[in-house]
């Protein structure tokens, strides 16, 4: 069967890039992120429609708030990273994206991506702030949301060149919150591996009928949790 990707529109135009033309690709709203519980229905509803008529399914998509958790197929492999989110993916690992955090914990992430549909970052809600609440009542509850952060690191892709409005967008949101801005260069390699097949590390591979576990996705020794439908003897959706 051929493979489907299901993929958060913030990394989309790199998984296109490193898989082949002829794969099947959907694309989740960013948005979904802020709220865990309608991701995590999106996906497996997602899923289930796939399930069966594509193998694998790769999700790009990392534990995100553990929408990831509880996902499962009947007759799929399920593909996805074992990263926090979207960010170690981009920075190539799990372990670079806490490497990073924990030298400086205070840095809030962007990408071509994030910037991309206008709803990807906690930039895009002082609009909406600022007609409800006012300037400075908005100022205020956006600086509560950026909380600790102390710099905006916008991370470019090698062999992307990064769009100048991108650039503008993150400088003056960096500028206007007070924040050191910061540019960085990521990594493909993770998002690479799980293209190539080398499922191992920080690519997990989820059988048909086992269900994605929180311990599964911080292990490299995923434990069962059989899909009921499989563990009641059932055997077609």
């Amino acid at each position: 069967m051929t493979p489907k990707v299901i993929a958060c529109q913030v990394m989309l135009n790199e998984l296109r890039a490193l898989m082949p033309a002829d794969w099947s690709f959907e694309s989740l709203e960013i948005g979904l992120h802020n709220r865990p519980r309608r991701l995590h229905e999106a996906l497996q509803a997602a899923v289930e429609a796939a399930d069966g008529n594509y193998d694998p399914i790769y999700l790009g998509y990392g534990l995100c708030a553990q929408a990831t958790v509880g996902l499962s197929t009947r007759k799929s492999r399920l593909v996805l990273l074992r990263t926090d989110d979207c960010i170690g993916a981009f920075l190539g690992s799990r372990q670079a994206r806490s490497d990073l955090l924990e030298s400086d914990p205070g840095s809030y992430f962007l990408t071509r991506g994030y910037i991309g549909d206008g709803t990807g970052s906690v930039f895009d809600d002082y609009p909406r702030l600022e007609k409800r609440f006012g300037q400075e009542r908005a100022a205020a509850v956006m600086q509560e949301l950026l909380g600790h952060y102390r710099r905006l690191v916008y991370i470019t892709m090698p062999g992307v060149e990064p769009l100048e409005s991108d650039r503008l967008y993150a400088r003056t949101h960096a500028a206007n919150f007070g924040l050191d801005y910061v540019e960085m260069e990521g990594s493909l390699a993770l998002l690479k591996q799980m293209a190539d097949g080398d499922w191992s590390g920080d690519v997990l591979m989820v059988p048909p009928g086992e269900c994605i576990t929180l311990d599964m996705m911080m292990s490299n020794q995923p434990p069962r949790c059989e899909h009921p439908a499989v563990r009641n003897g059932a055997t077609e959706p």
